[in-house]
């Protein structure tokens, strides 16, 4: 069995739970193939926790993550410097002590170009063991907040370097890959999704008593909340019933909107963050997704829904028209609130086409564990 080690820009940490949770799950998916060895380096948002390391091992997949504090001299620029020297130091001393304990890894595994990546070459200059990197991150789109283009010339080199020393390059989507080898690395790439839980999101037949939407989000600038808040306003004033449920954060300014419009706790309802079981239980007490991102890559609820066998409405923003079509939903243009309140009438009026067990069945097969787990497994094969 291979042995993968895993050098991660983002995961699930205490600083940040849902952080590269998606990042997480792959972990999990290919363990079942190879020997995992996930290291991330986080940087503690709370100075009093000090540094120190927490491992946990659960079958073939081993998970360090390793905690510190940046150094504050108060000078802007200085502490930068030293918070980076101190992650490539740390993440350095994590990597020789799993060589020395375990010997070379069969091949690296960068997830997410920046800032892991730079280990990634430092791994193949001392040791030659070939990388490859997955990227998630939407900043390769110019429309993004934040993205590369609005990064300082040291991280565009060091992300376009990574990139092109990567024997191959995993996108969760294709529409990223051809991003990527259009406007920053002409590299060959392997498109494999985001991969889901269909142990917990799995079709059930809804019974809510008024039609359900949801949306799950931080309900930040891209996901255009205010947006989806509009259209509902609009929706309802055109007699339609139904209800959504904004899953994710209770934002006081997004609540007040809907208490404006009359909206709050009649037709639109928000819930804080809750555990990933209980977003599925949610996804499966409703009839339909709402997405209206001013830009995405591949959002895993769009994944989690469609294994949920819930037809979606969403912005035809990045990836997500490699998933969506007539048979499980509507795309929209981006910002187009009209084209929304239309899409979410046409859905309604025309429920009883979408067969949502067929929905989920197709989904389920494509974006399960065992075959994203096999297919990620399989580009190791092909770079030893």
């Amino acid at each position: 069995m291979k042995k993968i080690l895993w050098l991660a820009s983002w995961y699930p940490s205490r600083e940040e739970p849902f952080a590269g949770d998606f990042i997480q799950r792959h972990a999990r998916a290919v363990a079942a193939f190879c020997q995992v060895q996930v290291i991330c380096v986080v940087k503690n948002k709370n100075k009093q926790a000090g540094q120190e390391q927490k491992e946990t091992v659960s079958g073939n997949l081993a998970e360090a993550l390793i905690y510190y504090n940046a150094p504050g001299t108060g000078i802007g620029l200085l502490d930068k410097f030293l918070s980076h020297r101190k992650y490539i130091r740390l993440y350095q001393r994590a990597i020789r002590e799993y060589i020395n304990k375990n010997g070379k890894p069969d091949s690296i595994h960068v997830h997410v170009a920046m800032k892991a990546g730079l280990l990634a070459l430092w791994v193949k200059k001392n040791w030659n063991i070939p990388f490859v990197v997955t990227e998630h991150w939407t900043g390769y789109y110019r429309q993004s907040v934040p993205s590369l283009y609005d990064k300082n010339r040291w991280f565009r080199q060091m992300n376009i370097k990574v990139l092109r020393q990567a024997s191959r390059l995993v996108p969760v989507t294709k529409h990223l890959g051809d991003t990527i080898r259009q406007h920053f690395a002409d590299i060959t790439f392997t498109a494999i999704p985001n991969v889901v839980n269909t142990e917990l999101f799995f079709y059930k037949t809804p019974a809510p008593a008024v039609f359900r939407f949801i949306h799950v989000s931080g309900m930040n600038y891209q996901k255009n909340p205010e947006g989806i808040l509009k259209a509902c306003s609009l929706l309802g004033n055109s007699g339609y019933a139904f209800e959504l449920f904004m899953l994710g954060n209770k934002e006081p300014g997004l609540m007040q909107i809907a208490e404006d419009t009359g909206l709050l706790n009649k037709t639109v309802f928000f819930e804080d963050m809750v555990p990933y079981a209980v977003v599925a239980k949610q996804m499966q007490q409703s009839n339909a997704l709402l997405l209206f991102s001013r830009f995405e890559n591949q959002p895993c609820v769009v994944l989690e829904s469609l294994c949920c066998g819930l037809p979606v409405i969403s912005t035809k923003v990045g990836g997500i028209g490699e998933l969506i079509d007539e048979s499980n939903g509507i795309l929209i243009e981006n910002g187009d609130v009209n084209g929304l309140v239309s899409a979410m009438q046409q859905l309604m009026d025309d429920y009883s086409k979408y067969d949502r067990a067929s929905i989920a069945a197709k989904a389920s097969a494509a974006f399960n564990y065992q075959v994203v787990g096999k297919r990620i497994a399989e580009v190791y094969d092909f770079i030893s």
